[in-house]
């Protein structure tokens, strides 16, 4: 929840506020044509910024959100289809990675940056947990492997299409398959109550993903690790996540080994209609 401030003497009169405002909360005054706030607008606001955003002229500020805190936005840094394309083309899950300790202002940035992906309702309920001592991962990891030796014997047609037989003999004889040693663990989880909160957390953790590379780092999906997160009591109460919350992702990420010198085909499944 937010008020809407308007500088008057910086207000054009534009009205790109009034059409950009999601919640539509911002009206022109009839009598002076300056933007004001409907009834109750301080609870309906989504804290979005886009009025923020659009004005060109600087008039406008959220009690939360000052436009002096907002970076100007450059005409340049919009790369282009080409150079886009081809960075996200060349994004690879990375499971090898170097025995080197990422550094945290590289985490800080990952995360400053993952902060700007779309939540639902601007509710902005994503948390993280990142975990970068080496021994607390191998301990989480082990209860990954209790959990895939516990489905092979209550559930082993589950357990064995989803190669936990494999996993685990890997795992005792000092292969890690799972979590692949990975130096960084970044976990994803927010309110459950929350509709928007399971989307919310996968697009953060896909923006994450994305932005990792130009930070030097390589990541990969923990799919087994989240789903015994989600279903796994022991791990669950390893994580020390508050109850309300789900855990909704889970990325591995560090310096990658191999550098890739190629982007293999892919082909989207589209129906027109």
């Amino acid at each position: 929840m937010s008020a809407v401030i308007i500088d008057t003497d910086k207000c054009k009169k534009d009205k790109l506020c009034v059409l950009e405002c999601p919640m539509k909360i911002i009206t022109l005054n009839s009598d002076t044509g300056i933007p004001e706030t409907v009834h109750n607008a301080e609870n309906m606001c989504l804290n979005c910024g886009h009025c923020i955003a659009v004005c060109p002229y600087g008039a406008l500020s959220l009690t939360s959100m000052k436009v002096e805190e907002c970076h100007s936005v450059a005409p340049n840094w919009n790369p282009g289809i080409e150079t886009i394309g081809n960075y996200f083309k060349a994004r690879r899950s990375i499971r090898r990675f170097k025995n080197k300790t990422v550094e945290k202002e590289i985490l800080e940035k990952l995360i400053e940056i993952t902060a700007y992906a779309p939540t639902g309702h601007n509710s902005r309920t994503v948390e993280y947990l990142i975990f970068t001592d080496k021994e607390i991962i191998k301990e989480l990891t082990l209860h990954v492997i209790n959990w895939m030796r516990e489905m092979l014997n209550n559930a082993p047609d589950i357990g064995k299409s989803m190669h936990f037989d494999m996993i685990t003999r890997a795992w005792a004889l000092g292969v890690d398959v799972v979590m692949h040693n990975a130096p960084v663990v970044i976990v994803a989880h927010g309110n459950k109550n929350n509709p928007n909160t399971a989307t919310s957390c996968t697009i953060a953790l896909a923006h994450l993903e994305l932005i990792a590379p130009a930070l030097g780092l390589g990541s990969c999906w923990a799919g087994y690790f989240t789903w015994c997160a989600m279903t796994y009591p022991p791990l669950r109460k390893a994580l020390s996540i508050p109850d309300c919350n789900g855990i909704y992702g889970t990325i591995m990420t560090g310096y990658p080994i191999a550098k890739y010198y190629r982007i293999p085909k892919r082909k989207a499944l589209v129906e027109w209609r």
